[in-house]
């Protein structure tokens, strides 16, 4: 219990940094009023924030707490184990976490929605599908 504890305070010292410089909406000032397009702008911070952001350096942090397991087990199955485990756990969400977007991706693109809905890369959306392009 208190590992988890300092490993959740230390991810939080490690993304306030970022977090403080997180603007999720670009717009509610006086002359700036929010319009429907800003709330995709705002998933779309949202999910980066979670994708680029917040997953990687937690899952460093991880990796080093099990490579820290590994190398003070000395000998010990149970703290061997414990870093395999950890080890495992990490390489598993990262792949659920990211094979989720790449499927979506690519059912997404083999129906072909930027077609019909007019999503697809051009002058104003470079990106693909997933970018809303806002005016």
């Amino acid at each position: 219990m208190k590992n988890i504890f300092l490993t959740i305070i230390l991810a939080v010292a490690l993304m306030a940094p970022q977090m403080a410089n997180a603007q999720l909406v670009p717009c509610g000032g006086k002359d700036d009023p929010c319009q429907l397009c800003d709330l995709f702008v705002l998933l779309n911070n949202i999910i980066h924030f979670i994708f680029i952001d917040f997953v990687p350096p937690i899952a460093i942090i991880a990796l080093i707490i099990g490579g820290g397991y590994l190398l003070i087990s000395a000998g010990d199955q149970a703290k061997f184990a414990k870093a395999k485990e950890i080890f495992k756990t990490v390489v598993i969400g990262m792949v659920l976490i990211y094979g989720a977007w790449i499927i979506v991706s690519s059912v997404l693109v083999g129906v072909g929605v930027m077609e019909w809905t007019g999503l697809f890369p051009s002058e104003d959306n470079k990106e693909g599908w997933f970018v809303y392009p806002c005016n």
